[in-house]
């Protein structure tokens, strides 16, 4: 099987500028990785970028001891540790707030047989048939006790502090797990030969005219039906469809960020 990937992120219409950020590589191993900056922290555009060159300088030695699955829900943790405190140390000798730290994170890698993705809050992820999203919970929550104890306050029951949805064609289904639930998953691409991995701005689809929310499966179905596979895939997807999407008077208000791997068995089909 031949993995291509690609990736790309693109500012919302309600942004003055793009707070989501993404990277792409195949050394040492394919990877995506994404970060969405909170609106409502100052520059952080800043530190979701922090946050995704920290994730991929220290993703390769969490990989390699990361094997089986048990290995990935335990490691994940200590992997998100991690990366906040490198980011954090590089955000104070810069003379910033820790609270440009508050944006979300997605790691998703392939090691040849399947993609694994780690969530560390809100995020979408997508195959040609399952959608998947969770709620919010910055990792610079673990910088500052007290902004955790009122996160965990603000949510109510920490039980039930993370929603997960599963939509698609069928309809949708909807499981709650604590809120510091290790978020991971894994897709074969002998099952799921396309996975794709998204900020929530794949969920800001709306109609200018009717202020009616397109459904984040159709987004993500459209996104995903790519024509060919040649260098810029998705940005040229993403090009293409937000532009159709334009013509309907149908707007991203949010920014999206997002990249996809997809198997092929003979790549010249």
């Amino acid at each position: 099987m031949t993995l291509f990937l690609d990736s790309w992120y693109t500012i919302g219409k309600l942004h003055l500028f793009c707070e989501d950020y993404v990277c792409q590589g195949v050394a040492p191993f394919p990877h995506i990785i994404l970060a969405d900056g909170c609106s409502a922290s100052p520059d952080s555009d800043l530190g979701a970028r922090l946050l995704v060159l920290n994730a991929r300088r220290l993703l390769p030695q969490f990989a390699s001891g990361a094997v089986e699955e048990t290995e990935r829900i335990v490691q994940h943790g200590r992997l998100g540790r991690r990366i906040i405190r490198r980011a954090a140390r590089q955000a104070r000798d810069l003379g910033l707030d820790e609270g440009v730290l508050d944006a979300t994170l997605l790691i998703a890698w392939c090691d040849g047989d399947a993609v694994h993705v780690h969530l560390y809050g809100d995020g979408c992820i997508a195959t040609r048939s399952v959608t998947g999203a969770v709620a919010p919970y910055y990792l610079s929550y673990l910088l500052d006790a007290e902004r955790g104890a009122l996160y965990r306050e603000a949510i109510g029951d920490a039980h039930q502090g993370q929603h997960i949805s599963y939509l698609h064609e069928e309809g949708a289904t909807t499981r709650l797990e604590p809120f510091d639930t290790p978020t991971v998953f894994s897709f074969s691409l002998a099952m799921f030969p396309t996975v794709a991995v998204s900020t929530d701005g794949l969920q800001s689809f709306m109609n200018a005219d009717t202020g009616e929310r397109v459904d984040p499966l159709e987004v993500a179905e459209r996104l995903l039906d790519f024509p060919n596979l040649d260098a810029g895939f998705v940005k040229r997807q993403t090009h293409e469809v937000l532009a159709k999407y334009g013509r309907q008077r149908v707007v991203n208000l949010d920014d999206l960020g997002w990249g996809a791997f997809v198997g092929v068995d003979d790549p010249f089909v």
